[in-house]
């Protein structure tokens, strides 16, 4: 593919015998929650009936809640025959894209496009690895079923810029929690069901923890190819537990050998009322300094319902600054965050005015810091809670790291 100017014709050929075009607002589907009443009583009205539980209606709405970033006015999708979500590519980004690869913006698109049709699922969260940019982080949710298998949570990495192979390394960190982990490996051109196992020939590699803990796998591999690694949640109780996972993935590349002459050489589904978690931190001089993984729920418009991290940091029996490092999974869902006293009363509605400093509306796969100078050490607590703008009970990951620096 050259990097300059496409002619026309060689677009439109390539368009009409692949693609067929079509617009649907976005207000038609309920991605707009302020519509949503309105629309449905003008359907009722007018006796019109618009089924969103059609496949193709599915496919869409599961392309706005996959490696989404807000405010861009056009989502293009690449769907399928089968009605699967094959690519996705946002106007606003389609600039920031395009320079990356160091491609114009009509080469870049024709790209984009072509490689959806391969299967690289181009847009929707998948990791693309080279040796400018040999490792990246994935911050995200699973949630545990309670009858049969689970949809997966795939992403698709990306390793073709090897092309004499590498080694592999996944770190799976699994959030405090309910709820065990597992991940597993699987080559690019196999799939995982949400009604059937995985059959043991199809897995290259897997590994599973505890709420809290972590493990690492390895996978080497002779030429560069795609995979797919998917994450679940896993539990032998009745109940549904929700739980944040970070995955970082890296790569070391095989050394190029010379060849002989002439030789070639990678759930929407309704989210369960349960409450979440208080999780209880202590801070001193030998360790002043913990990270943690967890998740925040929306609580509607008006509302807290906050994920609660109990900080106590009464050791420091002097001056100290209390420093909170936070980062916000992909969902598509912002966080805030209100540092109280110990002994405040959190609120369940309306601003949380009694907090002592607060970071809000940290946008999805963004960090902020939040800084408390205090004269002595106490308790306090950090609240961790959702955007008042989306569906109630949505769900994103975060992770955080505590610290407090001591008056020297």
């Amino acid at each position: 593919m050259r990097a300059g100017v496409l002619s026309k014709d060689e677009i439109i050929e390539f368009l009409n015998e692949n693609f067929i075009n079509t617009w649907i607002p976005n207000s038609e589907l309920g991605r707009i929650p302020s519509l949503r009443e309105p629309i449905a009583k003008r359907r009722q009205r007018e006796g019109k009936i618009f089924d969103t539980t059609h496949p193709l209606a599915q496919a869409i709405i599961k392309g706005w809640k996959t490696g989404s970033k807000r405010g861009s006015p056009v989502d293009c999708f690449v769907i399928s025959s089968e009605f699967e979500l094959l690519g996705k590519q946002q106007f606003n980004e389609l600039g920031n894209d395009s320079k990356r690869r160091e491609l114009s913006s009509d080469v870049y698109y024709l790209t984009f496009l072509k490689e959806a049709l391969a299967g690289t699922h181009p847009g929707l969260g998948n990791l693309i690895l080279t040796s400018e940019h040999p490792s990246q982080e994935v911050l995200g949710t699973f949630r545990t079923p309670t009858v049969g298998y689970p949809f997966y949570n795939v992403v698709v990495i990306d390793v073709r810029s090897f092309e004499n192979g590498g080694t592999l390394t996944i770190d799976f960190e699994v959030g405090r929690e309910d709820g065990e982990g597992e991940i597993y490996l699987l080559d690019g051109d196999k799939e995982f069901s949400a009604e059937e196992k995985i059959p043991k020939e199809d897995i290259l590699t897997w590994g599973w923890r505890h709420p809290g803990d972590s493990v690492q796998i390895t996978h080497d591999f002779d030429r560069g190819q795609l995979f797919k690694l998917g994450v679940i949640g896993y539990s032998e109780e009745e109940e549904t537990y929700i739980n944040a996972f970070r995955v970082a993935v890296s790569v070391e590349g095989n050394q190029q050998v010379e060849s002989p002459e002439g030789e070639d050489p990678g759930s929407d589904e309704e989210i369960p009322e349960t409450p979440l978690s208080e999780l209880n931190l202590v801070l001193d001089s030998t360790h002043p300094s913990q990270e943690i993984l967890n998740i925040f729920r929306a609580p509607g418009n008006g509302y807290q319902d906050y994920t609660v991290v109990n900080i106590d940091t009464t050791a420091f029996e002097e001056d100290g600054t209390l420093i909170i490092d936070i980062h916000v999974g992909g969902a598509d869902i912002a966080g805030s965050f209100d540092l109280f006293d110990g002994d405040a009363e959190l609120p369940t509605e309306g601003y949380p005015t009694d907090a002592i400093t607060s970071a809000w509306g940290i946008r999805p796969g963004k960090t902020r810091r939040i800084r408390h100078h205090f004269a002595r050490g106490k308790v306090f607590k950090l609240g961790a809670t959702g955007d008042w703008q989306v569906e109630k009970g949505r769900i994103n990951a975060f992770s955080a790291k505590i610290s407090v620096e001591a008056l020297d």
